[in-house]
């Protein structure tokens, strides 16, 4: 790490506005030593983020004794007891951490079927207790990951299973990436037909967590949903969310959907603000490597987005090849030896200077394919291009090649550029 430039972004106070953010859901667990904490983090600010995703509770895919999710001083809770105060102190060494570097942390309180575990008034309680030991702090409130997930399934990871016992888990890699996406979705419009009931309780539970925490607290908070939803139909009381969420998911499918998500929600409402909490993880199931990370920070910014969130699998479970692998085998290692966070840095960092909150958006599509999108206010202008050979008029300007992560001289012949038109 030594000889990577620290890039220089705007502070970065408790504000949905312009973070990059890293997404580390097992990173109050044991599996993440402080040493490595420390280095991560490091990393990270030297590559130009300004936000990570951290748990602060049980993570996802695992249940709440599942030795998983015991950090290094215990779990943060458990069914039959209290929250361990020694846990949120951990949690507050840490993120303090984190902000002196810079970062602002987006706390996930719980993940949505943890309300199932809980019952919403313990977990109302569970989320008091995180904002009385974390207020004081640079910190964004999000009031659980996938919030409609597991619904009338709960009881499945419990006391201290993961998501690896359950047969599904080991059947569906070995099924192709598109008949998964398929098979995914016919289950959740069953479900969702079958438990409206159910999806209603979970939404109302919630909001009631929401309404609760939101008396406490002046910081911006958000909602993860599944794949299915936006965080405004996810909870009952949506007028108490800083922004409108979405997370497209890992499936080659989102490609378009990353661009006309935004669009179309922020056509509908050009007030709201907009973050995809989870679009494709570089390296799960060993897809949607930098190729598909760059496109998807392009299309989701220039469509509108507010702020931006990476993962990679191998770092959001601080992977060793075995754990949570039905998502794949890359590895904590593996995954810290990417370049993708350090070219979405260095991508992050010209959309900054550049960026402008009056611009419109503008875009091409030839059939379902996308050739270019791009903002313009007047005569300035930025554009993305998928792949320079498809594209029908490139204007001049400075041209940016985001896979190198420099200005070029000259366009290339085929691949991604970015047109800064000044």
């Amino acid at each position: 790490m030594a000889g990577l430039p620290r890039i220089r972004l705007p502070e970065v106070s408790s504000s949905i506005a312009g973070f990059l953010a890293d997404t580390w859901w097992f990173g109050l667990s044991k599996r993440l030593p402080e040493r490595d904490f420390n280095n991560l983090a490091a990393l990270r600010a030297a590559q130009g983020f300004s936000a990570i995703q951290l748990v602060v509770g049980v993570p996802p895919e695992v249940g709440p004794e599942n030795e998983n999710a015991k950090s290094p001083v215990g779990f943060p809770w458990t069914l039959d007891g209290g929250p361990n105060e020694e846990y949120l102190q951990l949690a507050r060494n840490r993120i303090q951490y984190l902000n002196d570097l810079g970062f602002v942390v987006v706390v996930y309180g719980a993940w949505g079927h943890q309300i199932e575990w809980l019952g919403k008034e313990r977990m109302a309680e569970w989320w008091l207790q995180i904002v009385k030991a974390l207020d004081s702090l640079n910190v964004i409130y999000c009031l659980c990951g996938e919030s409609n997930l597991w619904v009338n399934e709960a009881s499945r990871l419990l006391p201290d299973k993961s998501t690896e016992d359950l047969v599904a888990s080991q059947l569906l890699p070995m099924l192709p990436s598109r008949v998964r996406g398929v098979l995914a979705e016919a289950h959740r419009r069953l479900k969702r037909r079958l438990c409206k009931q159910q999806f209603e309780k979970r939404r109302n539970d919630w909001g009631a967590v929401l309404e609760r925490i939101s008396r406490e607290t002046s910081k911006p908070i958000i909602v993860h949903p599944t794949a299915d939803e936006t965080g405004y139909e996810a909870v009952s009381n949506p007028a108490l969310l800083s922004a409108n969420t979405v997370q497209t998911g890992h499936d080659a499918g989102a490609r378009n959907r990353l661009w006309q998500l935004p669009l179309a929600l922020l056509q509908r409402d050009p007030s709201q603000r907009f973050i995809n909490l989870e679009p494709w993880y570089e390296g799960i199931r060993d897809q949607f490597w930098a190729d598909d990370q760059m496109f998807a920070y392009w299309v989701t910014m220039l469509a509108g987005a507010t702020s931006y969130c990476y993962g990679a699998h191998g770092i959001w479970n601080v992977g060793d090849g075995e754990f949570l692998a039905h998502w794949g085998k890359q590895t904590f290692a593996e995954a810290l030896a990417l370049d993708t966070p350090r070219l979405l840095g260095l991508s992050h960092q010209q959309y900054l200077l550049w960026v402008d909150s009056g611009s419109e958006v503008f875009h091409q599509t030839a059939g379902k394919e996308l050739l270019t999108i791009g903002r313009r206010r007047g005569e300035k202008a930025i554009q993305f291009f998928p792949d320079v050979a498809t594209a029908k008029h490139i204007p001049d300007g400075r041209i940016w090649l985001p896979l190198k992560g420099i200005f070029a001289h000259a366009l290339p012949p085929e691949g991604q550029v970015v047109v800064f038109v000044d």
